[in-house]
């Protein structure tokens, strides 16, 4: 079997794991075999913030991953520092990955407007998540929409099965 493309232009719906509306159950991992016993599962309940997010192409996996860290110090000097910018990655790749939301509402219950903004990357103009929206998600938000937004920006080879 041959590998399969990455179609950035996809998008997955993602509920957050903080979110009250998914709730964790427990299943049979068989419904006609009991002994094999039971696995977690989720079950999402109606008014939970969907975020939809897409894969990051290569030449954003590229700029993001290469700019996550910086090295510097003088040569023949033993002062070396290593500055790794992990927060700004996981804004990055959420800026560039996250394509809307819905159901996503303020402290008032007011919908929240998802707006974008352009961005240029190495010479590549893109639709971004503009900083008015990006500044509503919170810092723990954007760690867990940018894990899922690199898992999803890689082949593996489970999905390769798929």
């Amino acid at each position: 079997m041959a590998l399969i493309a990455m179609t950035v232009s996809d998008t997955i719906e993602h509920v957050s794991d903080r979110d009250p509306c998914k709730k964790k159950i427990t299943v049979p991992v068989d419904p006609g075999d009991p002994s094999k016993g039971v696995k977690e599962d989720f079950v999402i309940e109606e008014g939970a913030t969907v975020f939809f997010l897409k894969p990051l192409d290569v030449f954003l996996n590229g700029y993001i991953y290469d700019n996550a860290s910086s090295l510097t110090g003088k040569e023949g000097s033993a002062e070396v520092g290593i500055k790794t910018r992990v927060n700004q990655t996981n804004i990055d790749a959420v800026r560039h990955g996250l394509a809307g939301f819905r159901n996503f509402v303020d402290a008032k219950g007011s919908q929240i407007a998802f707006k974008t903004q352009k961005d240029v990357v190495n010479g590549r103009e893109y639709d971004v998540a503009s900083d008015e929206t990006i500044s509503k998600l919170g810092l723990r938000l954007i760690q867990e929409l940018a894990g899922r937004i690199k898992e999803i920006s890689d082949v593996t080879t489970d999905e390769e099965k798929n």
